[in-house]
């Protein structure tokens, strides 16, 4: 994917900038302008960021029922922590980073 990105502004100058400069025990203001110049950027991006960006726009990413199954059951206090479970999670995670 490559996005380039196109000129959007002229060459405009900007409003002069005023900045104190330390001369001698007084300060000094300098007007200070500058202009905007344009320019043909472009920005690739890598795979991962590109499976990154298709998996945000996917819709079906989120169990929207388990979802409120578990805001529910944390609501009325009912939701139970399985430490043994989580331990065997972590390790399978930890598993997996180890190969990749």
């Amino acid at each position: 994917m490559n996005n380039t990105i196109k000129p959007g502004l002229t060459g405009q100058s900007q409003p002069p900038v005023r900045r104190d400069d330390a001369v001698a025990g007084g300060k000094t203001d300098t007007a200070v302008s500058s202009s905007i110049r344009p320019s043909d950027d472009s920005v690739k991006l890598t795979d991962s960021a590109k499976a990154l960006d298709s998996a945000s726009r996917a819709g079906d990413a989120i169990d929207t029922q388990r979802v409120d199954r578990v805001r529910a059951s944390l609501a009325d206090g009912s939701y139970q922590v399985n430490p043994a479970n989580i331990a065997d999670k972590l390790i399978a995670s930890d598993q997996a980073l180890a190969k990749a």
